[in-house]
């Protein structure tokens, strides 16, 4: 007898003992010292209620029915997970040599209950296990999941979701075995659906294959969906995942990510998502805020305190009151909640100190083309930075009438009320294009500048400039003012009866000085010096 032929007699007749120990062994006795094994391990009951069986196969399959997982001590729900059958198969050769390998699992109607307790404990960390460290299970081929459900609740933020989970029937070749997950429920308050389909939960412990994911889901009326593959799911890190988020108003999405953002129109966006440790990138996207358009890359480092918030956004074409919810204004579909008084026309809608606080943030920002309703903005240029609670925009620098306005804002919140410094220039402003429908500009000359510097405190716009105080000065170089006007101001009065009898004319000036002073927001006239031809 050959050497080959002796070592296929040999396995034949070790095959066969395994059959034989298997069909001997009394499965039903093994309820017990498995229990205590598992229940060793991760410090929860756990029961075999129905009867635990082998079927004679190759590997052998064993079937075990209704079991339950017991569920943390803390929690008014005794189990955390009840299986009403579940079948798998193992590998009695790797069994033998210390490995547990399960070729093939299958789940009928398992109920999954994962909950988090009043002081922020998972009920899926086991005794001492970290809370960030995944649990290390057994090697699985193939998991089918039948008529399986997950229920997800925290307390703390009212949230409790209801999801259904199967795998595909139509992928029943395909070894990772498509799974499909729908839910609904609510998600910090907001009512919440949810629809995804994805490769298969094995498939989640691999970094090294791509894991294909589709899902959307609507909480409130924040609408966002996602397509594509992670490179490492277990992680969420993907490369070119499609990802398109919309709503009603992007300040909607400060309970439900964290990240604050001001009361905007409805908006709409879509471009590339990836995830890398705790950062958070939304690459190359295009999209629209109320009648404006707005694209560019954005990311969030959650791994700083307070996290960070860093963009490069760019508009085309912007109306300024899109941007009415940076300073509490009118706002779009989200009107504020403090309107200015009917005769007042300043903002009253309060600054979030909470945003404020919740990150720090470098944001570049270029517009194009800005619209008003009553001029033209020809471009916008602003860098936004917040550290600790303390705002600033150094330069927020408009483009208008043929000039800039560049002014460097300071906003500390780390005072109640909010202190607040000002420093605004006006350079070359063309008085034509400044007062176009004004006869002060007739003579299509003369330009303005000027400089103010102002401090102020307040928790809105209005009590900011209610409480200002600081001078103005302005600077006019040629233009023109009627002649009606510059009689009066010397009390000319015989002369201005003149002018009502005959008619104003526009009398040129050469240059025009004021200076104005502030003091808690009432505003006076200290100088003004007028250079014109009438003497």
């Amino acid at each position: 007898m050959t050497l080959t032929h002796s070592l296929k007699w040999t396995a034949g007749v070790f095959l066969a003992l395994l059959v034989l120990l298997v069909m001997l062994v009394d499965w039903t006795g093994l309820h017990e010292p498995i229990a205590r094994r598992i229940s060793s391990a991760t410090g929860r009951s756990v029961a075999v209620n129905g009867d635990l069986s082998v079927r004679l196969s190759w590997p052998p399959r064993i079937v075990a029915n209704k079991v339950v997982f017991g569920n943390a001590a803390w929690s008014p729900d005794p189990a955390m997970a009840e299986i009403k059958r579940l079948e798998f198969t193992i590998d009695l050769f790797k069994l033998l040599i210390g490995r547990v390998e399960f070729p093939e699992v299958a789940l009928f109607e398992p109920h999954v209950l994962l909950e988090v307790s009043q002081d922020g404990v998972p009920n899926w960390v086991f005794g001492e296990q970290d809370k960030d460290k995944s649990v290390d299970v057994p090697t699985i081929g193939v998991l089918t999941i039948d008529h399986g459900s997950v229920t997800y609740r925290d307390r703390n933020n009212n949230t409790e979701l209801a999801l259904d989970i199967r795998t595909l029937e139509d992928a029943k070749d395909d070894p990772q075995r498509r799974l499909e997950v729908t839910g609904k429920g609510r998600f910090k308050g907001l009512p919440t659906t949810l629809h995804a389909r994805a490769g298969g939960l094995l498939s989640l412990r691999r970094a090294d294959k791509p894991y294909p994911i589709r899902a959307n889901a609507t909480l409130g009326t924040t609408r966002a969906s996602i397509e594509g593959s992670l490179l490492d799911p277990l992680h969420l890190k993907g490369e070119e995942l499609n990802f398109k988020l919309e709503g009603s108003d992007l300040a909607l999405l400060f309970p439900i990510i964290g990240v604050p953002f001001p009361p905007t129109p409805a908006y709409k966006f879509a471009g590339f998502l990836n995830h890398d440790g705790d950062v958070w990138t939304f690459r190359r996207f295009k999209g629209t805020v109320g009648q404006s358009d707005l694209g560019g890359n954005f990311t969030v480092d959650r791994g700083q305190r307070p996290q960070m918030i860093s963009a490069d956004l760019v508009s085309k074409q912007l109306l300024m009151r899109d941007l009415g919810g940076f300073i509490g204004a009118e706002r779009g579909t989200q009107p504020s909640r403090t309107p200015p008084l009917s005769d007042k026309v300043l903002p009253a809608e309060p600054f979030s100190l909470e945003k404020l606080n919740a990150a720090n943030a470098d944001v570049h920002f270029r517009g194009e083309k800005i619209l008003t309703e009553n001029m033209l903005l020809n471009k916008m240029n602003a860098h936004l930075t917040v550290n600790d609670g303390v705002l600033k925009l150094a330069p927020l620098d408009f483009g208008i009438a043929g000039g800039n306005l560049v002014s460097r804002i300071e906003m500390d919140g780390r005072h109640l009320p909010i202190a607040i410094h000002v420093d605004t220039t006006a350079k070359g402003l063309h008085l034509d294009q400044l007062f176009p429908t004004f006869r002060l500009a007739d003579a299509n000359t003369g330009t303005l500048g000027g400089r103010a510097r102002l401090a102020g405190h307040g928790n809105s716009v209005a009590q900011m400039l209610a409480s200002a105080n600081g001078e103005t000065a302005l600077i006019m170089d040629g233009g023109s003012v009627g002649e009606l006007v510059l009689r009066l101001s010397n009390l000319d009065m015989a002369n201005s009866l003149l002018v009502m009898l005959g008619g104003d004319r526009q009398v040129p000036i050469r240059c025009m000085v004021g200076n104005f002073k502030a003091i808690d927001g009432v505003f006076s006239v200290q100088d003004l010096v007028l250079d014109t031809p009438k003497h």
